[in-house]
This record gives structure tokens, C-alpha cells and sequence, in this order.
């Protein structure tokens, strides 16, 4: 793979970890109503909207991810480099413990990362 495919891999993997923490956060704490019938109403947040629409901007990424990598390569490098995102954000921005056997599954992770691109 050359540098271009992985930095789209990385933008892909930080918009996805990006959305996913937001959409998090904001439900957590709705923060206005939107009702269009009487019978149907939706409470909303906007880090639950921006990370609905940062999601959408990381689906067009992993559109132009898949055009031209394999997607046998390009799938679990992409959930591999997400869940790395995702464990370092939650602990540093969220306050989550990690525990040893995280750690491990992490280190596990790396190592596939690491033998895909050497496949690639």
C-alpha cells in the first residue's frame, strides 16, 4: 500500500472514532425537541447530529477506500485501526479503565495491522 491509501485509512479510522464518540456523548444529554406530527417526536443533541454527519463523511472515505484496496485487506484494517482510536480516546477523553486483558487484545490487534500491511 502507498502512503496515500494509508493516510485515507487513517482520516477514515479518526472520522469513525470522531462520530462514534459524539453520537455517544450526545445521547447522553438531548438537548432540543423536534416534533413534525403529533405522534411523532424526536429529542437531539448537536454532537449527536455532528457525529451523525461525520459518519456519513466517513462512509464516502471508506467509499473511496474500497474502489481501489481489496476489501479483504482494507476491512479489518480499518476496524483494527477504529478499535485502536476508540480505546485511546475512551481512555483519554472519557475516563475509561482499560484492563490488562484490553491491552493484550490491543497488542493483538497491532500485530494483525502490522502482518496485513506486510501482506499488502
Amino acid at each position: 500500500m502507498n502512503v496515500s491509501s494509508w493516510v485515507l485509512f487513517v482520516v477514515y479510522a479518526l472520522m469513525s472514532t470522531a462520530a462514534l464518540l459524539l453520537m455517544k456523548s450526545g445521547l447522553a444529554s438531548p438537548s432540543f425537541h423536534l416534533q413534525t406530527r403529533p405522534n411523532f417526536s424526536l429529542t437531539l443533541n448537536y454532537a449527536l447530529v455532528s457525529g451523525v454527519a461525520l459518519y456519513v463523511a466517513s462512509f464516502l472515505t471508506w467509499l473511496s477506500i474500497i474502489r481501489t484496496a481489496s476489501v479483504v485487506i482494507a476491512y479489518p484494517l480499518s476496524i483494527g485501526l477504529i478499535q485502536l482510536f476508540l480505546l485511546g480516546a475512551s481512555y483519554l477523553l472519557m475516563h475509561q479503565r482499560i484492563s490488562v486483558y484490553t491491552i493484550i487484545g490491543a497488542a493483538f490487534v497491532l500485530c494483525g495491522i502490522a502482518l496485513l500491511s506486510i501482506a499488502s
